[in-house]
């Protein structure tokens, strides 16, 4: 079986293997607040066996994170933690969407009690990667900077390695200085990003994410030109991108992020299933085929970058780590681009 490909993760100075695991989909069903935050149909034992086989495949890269089936995904992640060599792994949590009894998910007491059980969840001492999860500092962004200095502190004290954050799901620094309808957005992520200093950021990327002009600078050349990691998620739209006939009419629980999420409606399921279609024809439509498509565009827009891909049982995540198969070639990737993006072609 081909060895699974590695690359040194800017920010982090780090090897990891080119594709991690995404453990935001074996924590299950979960609130929080009342939003629909969780996965439906997770088993504990599968979630886990899905965790060994990807060990047992090279994956060296877990992410998860302390609002993920409220501490389930952490838990299910310590158990496999316990097991194999922890020097030969990075993992990643998240916190900030998780409040409890506190003030605000960023209250600093709160941040350090929440990292005290993350890192018991998950049976280990320290952290390679901690983000900040959300972009909400409460108001007048009061905790911003105490939320900073836990982080930096914690860092300087050798429990974390690197600082992450969030990054918007479309990007062009230029934006930040003209009409664009990003541009406040965009300027209130360079304002955060240059106070918060991170060393890796997260961002969306995937065959529908939007193509950029020439001149704008995406935020795959932003994070290379501040010297930043990147973590890619939902390359697979979150297995929307893999989903076909019944699985197109599939309700949620009120439990799964899906049920309140407008890419899961069964309007914009069927519509990415269409605008998918040529690539069916050109590649194959069994689940493999699209992934390896799917997969491969994005590493290769992405050349400093490593993606974040879900599972809930040891059969699609082997299914996802063994379909790399070959580069695609620059003429299929033009090709991919005229197919999904005929208007700005």
């Amino acid at each position: 079986m081909p060895t699974l490909e590695r690359r040194v993760l800017p920010g982090l100075h780090a090897e990891v293997s080119v594709i991690g695991a995404g453990c935001w989909t074996i924590g299950g069903p979960a609130t929080n607040r009342g939003v629909p935050t969780g996965w439906d149909d997770v088993h504990p034992d599968r979630a886990y066996a899905g965790l060994v086989r990807a060990h047992e495949l090279g994956v060296t890269l877990y992410d998860t994170a302390d609002v993920y089936g409220l501490g389930r995904s952490e838990r299910l992640l310590g158990r496999l933690l316990r097991e194999v060599r922890r020097d030969e792994l990075v993992i990643s949590s998240k916190v900030g969407y998780f409040a409890g009894t506190a003030r605000h998910p960023y209250d600093p007491a709160h941040m350090r009690r929440q990292f005290a059980t993350t890192l018991d969840n998950l049976a280990t001492d320290h952290l390679d990667v901690y983000f900040l999860h959300s972009d909400d500092f409460g108001d007048d962004d009061q905790y911003l900077a105490s939320a900073i200095d836990v982080m930096q502190d914690l860092r300087e004290q050798g429990f974390i390695r690197a600082i992450g954050m969030r990054a918007p799901h479309t990007f062009a620094e230029q934006w930040a200085t003209t009409d664009h309808p990003e541009a406040h957005k965009t300027a209130r992520w360079l304002s955060l990003f240059h106070e918060i200093q991170p060393d890796v950021i997260t961002t969306r990327y995937n065959l529908l994410s939007p193509l950029y002009a020439d001149g704008e600078t995406d935020i795959f050349a932003f994070a290379l030109s501040q010297g930043v990691g990147v973590l890619i998620k939902q390359a697979l739209g979150q297995g929307l991108f893999l989903r076909s006939g019944q699985q197109l009419l599939a309700t949620f629980s009120g439990s799964d992020h899906r049920h309140a999420d407008p890419m899961f409606t069964e309007e914009n399921r069927r519509h990415v299933h269409a605008r998918l279609a040529p690539l069916r024809e050109r590649y194959g439509a069994r689940p493999a085929d699209l992934a390896r498509v799917a997969l491969r565009y994005v590493l290769q827009h992405a050349p400093d970058a490593a993606v974040l891909v879900g599972f809930r049982d040891a059969d699609q995540i082997h299914t996802t780590l063994t379909c790399l198969g070959d580069p695609l070639s620059d003429d299929e990737i033009t090709e991919i681009r005229a197919l999904l993006h005929p208007s700005t072609n």
